[in-house]
């Protein structure tokens, strides 16, 4: 009984704790991932649907560049700057 007391509080010791990542995090992250600079968040997030079927979402950084980023039906993902 005391083994698998033990390894109960080491397994919940051991796993760290999960947080929310807010879609304005991910998308910088996106952009980063890229090679663009950008903060660690991104504001004036505005989202479409095109004819294709692509998703599109238009980002401005904390220092003002705004970027693009598309992402096709199968997956593809591509980031562009806007200014």
């Amino acid at each position: 009984m005391k083994k698998l007391l033990m390894a109960v509080l080491m397994t919940v010791v051991m796993v760290p704790v999960a947080q929310a990542v807010t879609m304005a995090e991910d998308l910088a992250t996106t952009i980063r991932l890229r090679g663009y600079d950008c903060g660690r968040q991104v504001s004036n997030i505005n989202e479409q649907q095109d004819a294709q079927g692509n998703k599109i979402v238009r980002a401005t950084c904390p220092n003002g560049t705004r970027y693009q980023i598309t992402v096709t039906p199968q997956g593809r993902m591509r980031v562009q700057s806007l200014n």
